[in-house]
Order: C-alpha cells, then structure tokens, then sequence
C-alpha cells in the first residue's frame, strides 16, 4: 500500500469511530431520559368529567402527592363552570378508606392548578358535584 492510500484510509477509520462514539452517548443520553420522563409520569394519576355543552368534551383533572401538599392540575373544555368533589384517602389505609372530601370549581376553557394541604391523605378520585358549598 502507497503511503497515500494508507493517510486516506486511516482518516477514514478515525472518522467513522468519532461517528459512532459521539452518537452512542447522545443515544445513551436520550434512552435515560425517555426513562426519566416515564417513571415521572407513573406517579401521576388522572380523572375526567364530561361537559354539559359541547357535548363530547371533558374536563381533564390530573395530580401529584408530595410529602404534605398535592397538587390537582386542570383543564377545563367545557363552556361552563365545573364544580367537581375530590376525594381523598389516607395514606396506607388498605380497607378502611378514611376519607376527606375537597370542593373545586374551576371557570370555563381555563386551565391551571390548585394546591391542597394534606399530610396524612392522597388524592384518590374526582366526581362531579352539582356545585360547591
């Protein structure tokens, strides 16, 4: 082999190896974060309401439990207020179900988020109500 031959050929070892060792860390990378974002997403839980008008609509309600708050996420689709009971059990009851009851109405096409302070209960359902007391 000439020593031209053997330049061209060792230049274009070297750049197919920084190819793949620069790829695979980005591959890596963005395999931990896919795995990241999806057990995030596991402790999240979710609940819906249909809406009087337009039909076929929701109200989407979603939350997280810290160690003493949670948080219920909203977003409301329907043209109308909704009111919705939120109920919440206590951490680790297996049969008893000791609950608390939580009132929210949240105005129409609106999204956002309510805090609730709630140490010893987790967020557990939602159900409509005909409007807050």
């Amino acid at each position: 082999m000439t020593r031209k031959k053997l330049v061209s050929v060792l230049l274009g070892s070297a750049a197919t190896a920084a190819l793949l060792l620069s790829s695979a860390p980005a591959s890596a990378a963005s395999t931990a974060t896919k795995a990241g974002t999806a057990s995030a997403r596991a402790g999240i839980e979710r609940d819906s309401v249909s809406c009087s008008k337009p039909r076929g609509k929701w109200a989407n309600y979603s939350w997280g439990e810290g160690n003493t708050t949670a948080t219920i996420y909203f977003n409301n689709h329907c043209s109308h207020k909704v009111s919705v009971k939120i109920m919440f059990v206590r951490k680790g009851s297996v049969g008893d179900k000791a609950a608390k009851y939580r009132c929210m109405t949240v105005n129409a096409h609106t999204k956002g988020k309510k805090k609730f302070y709630a140490a010893a209960y987790k967020p557990y359902s939602v159900s409509r109500v005909a409007r807050c007391s």
